[in-house]
Formats: structure tokens, C-alpha cells, sequence
């Protein structure tokens, strides 16, 4: 009997088998760890791409409802205005149904009257008979906890020539509303000066844009200056300005379908509402992190957006829906 078994009856291990054990174990642990980076990986992805088809569809789905609402109970003329860019987002205004209360009103269509419009882009301040449109304010511009207009703080604005509405629309953004009876604008698109006779009248809006993040200087959508939803990349819009009203978009003798690939940008003074039939709205989101793993990551162009090729592993998801303004549609004479 060895000495060893002797003194305990146990007998160890040898280095040589030790080496062997910690070895089949290093590369247990490395399967097992490979294994655990390609499912966190995957999960991670997953996550992300669901988490930006959900802040897509819900955004999608609150323009959606403002555009379908567009020009309730307000001169169908100012039912939307645009900024139509080919390298960069679109900025949207569509009016705001929110703040029309359509209890006993006798007028088809609500609007402040201006007195004084320059027809210029930049701020300006503009007087109004009212800014309550309907009797009603829905809005508490002073903090007071009392609603006092129509008109929201970093909200739009748009106006129209109710005499000469083909003569197309100017937007901006309300900065301030001093009294009740004026709005300080930043126009971002101006309207022909109107002659003594003609009424311009100003009409709420909510403006739906493309920012950066202050923080992380990611995009993101906002809705009068509000963050919305996060990694939305991009937002193109064309229209469908039936102007024969034969329900078919021609391209000739002037193409129907401006802010669409293959034709002419949308300019905002160059079109009259009363023609417009349909909206097609475009989003691009992507996820909140580049994937190391794609290298065909890119911009998705739409419409007529011009998007770079360069790959930058981010991955996007793109809703395209086609609107049909319920409000909008020669609907007669503006009293």
C-alpha cells in the first residue's frame, strides 16, 4: 500500500490534468460567452427595431389624424402649408382642429382677419380682429390657468388671401401674442400683399418638424416645438392638386403631384388648397444605435429627397400612408 493512500486514503490531481480541466473549461467558457454576446447582440437589435416601428406608428398615426382634420370649420385655402426640402426634412403645417369649438357656429369658415401682413418672411407682428376664432379659447397663453386664445405659443400660423386664394398660403411660427388682438410671427413663407378690398385671414396650426436631440444631437420629431418621438430621421410630403378633377395625377400641363420624385418641389405660394385632394406622408426612423454588424446601413430617400450613399450601420424602418383631407373641397363661397 503507497504511503499516501496510508495516511488518508486520498490521492490528488497531477498539474498535467489540471492543465487539461482548465483548458476544456476556457473553452466552455468561451462558447458559452460567444454564445451570450450573439444573443445579447440579437436582442439588442430586435429591441431597437421594434421600439422604432412603435414610435413610428404612433406618430405616423397623429399626423395622420391632424391632416385628415385639416381645414375643419376654417377656409379650406389654409389647410396646409410646407417647407419642401430635397436634402434635408420637410417641415409640415396643417391647421389646428383642436382649438375649433363647432357649437352654434354660424360662419362655414373661422378665421382671424389681419390688418396689417408685409408680405415678408422673418418676424413680423401682425394685428387681428381676435385671436379667438369661435368664441372659445383653448389655449392659456400667459400661464394663468385660464385658456385666452386660439393661438399657441410655438404653435403655426397660416394665412391666406380668402379673396385670392390661389395665390397659395405663408406659415410661420407664433414667438408671442403680446395682446389680444396680436400675433408675433415668424413667417417662413410669404403671400402677394392684398389690396384694401381682399380679406387675409390668420388660422392656427400645429407644425410638425425634424430637430436634433440638444443633448445627443440625434433626430427627433417635434410637434410645435415639443419633442414627439425619437430617431425620426426624416419627413417628406408630397401633394395630389386635382386640378382638372379627373382623379388621376397628371403630369402635364403641370404636374399634379408637387414634393414627388420626378416633379417640381412643393412651393407653398404657388398652389391654391381648394384643388388639394391628397397627401402622401413619408417617415424614416431609425434605431437609436448603429449596428456593427450591417454595412449597408444608409438614408432612405422618399419623394424627392436627395440621400447620401455613405453606410452608417444604423437600421430604419419607412411608413408611407396616402391621406384624404375630409375638410377640404371646393366647398363654396367664404362667408
Amino acid at each position: 500500500m503507497s504511503p499516501d493512500l496510508q495516511r488518508g486514503g486520498r490521492a490528488g490531481f497531477t498539474l498535467t490534468e489540471l492543465m487539461i480541466a482548465v483548458a476544456i473549461l476556457a473553452v466552455v467558457v468561451a462558447a458559452v460567452m460567444q454564445s451570450f454576446v450573439v444573443q445579447n447582440r440579437a436582442y439588442t437589435v430586435v429591441d431597437q427595431v421594434v421600439e422604432a416601428q412603435q414610435n413610428m406608428r404612433a406618430v405616423a398615426w397623429l399626423i395622420e389624424r391632424d391632416l385628415r382634420m385639416s381645414g375643419f370649420m376654417v377656409p379650406e385655402g389654409a389647410a396646409v402649408c410646407a417647407i419642401d426640402r430635397t436634402g434635408g426634412p420637410d417641415t409640415l403645417w396643417v391647421t389646428d382642429s383642436d382649438a375649433i369649438d363647432p357649437t352654434n357656429q354660424t360662419r362655414p369658415a373661422l378665421g382671424a382677419t389681419v390688418q396689417n401682413y408685409l408680405s415678408a418672411t422673418g418676424v413680423q407682428s401682425i394685428t387681428v380682429d381676435s385671436t379667438v376664432l369661435d368664441g372659445s379659447p383653448y389655449y392659456d397663453s400667459n400661464g394663468d390657468g385660464i385658456a385666452d386664445t386660439d393661438f399657441q405659443r410655438n404653435g403655426g400660423v397660416i394665412l391666406v388671401n380668402v379673396d385670392e386664394p390661389g395665390q397659395g398660403v405663408a406659415c410661420g411660427t407664433v414667438v408671442a401674442d403680446p395682446t389680444p388682438t396680436t400675433l408675433r410671427v415668424d413667417f417662413a413663407t410669404a403671400i402677394p400683399p392684398a389690396p384694401p378690398t381682399d380679406r387675409v385671414v390668420a388660422v392656427p396650426a400645429h407644425i410638425y418638424a425634424i430637430e436634433p436631440d440638444p443633448a445627443t444631437g440625434a433626430p427627433r420629431l417635434t410637434r410645435n416645438g415639443m419633442f414627439l418621438a425619437s430617431d425620426v430621421e426624416d419627413l417628406q410630403v408630397a401633394f395630389f392638386f386635382d386640378l382638372d378633377r379627373d382623379g388621376v395625377v397628371d403630369a402635364a400641363p403641370v404636374h399634379e403631384n408637387p414634393g414627388a420624385a420626378g416633379a417640381a418641389p412643393y412651393d407653398a405660394g404657388a398652389w391654391d388648397n381648394r384643388d388639394l385632394r391628397e397627401v402622401r406622408l413619408n417617415l424614416v426612423v431609425r434605431t437609436r444605435d448603429a449596428d456593427r454588424e450591417i454595412a449597408t446601413g444608409r438614408e432612405q430617400a422618399t419623394e424627392n429627397r436627395v440621400a447620401t450613399v455613405a453606410s452608417d450601420g444604423f437600421r430604419r424602418r419607412v411608413h408611407t400612408s396616402t391621406v384624404r383631407l375630409r375638410n377640404v373641397g371646393f366647398r363654396g363661397v367664404v362667408l
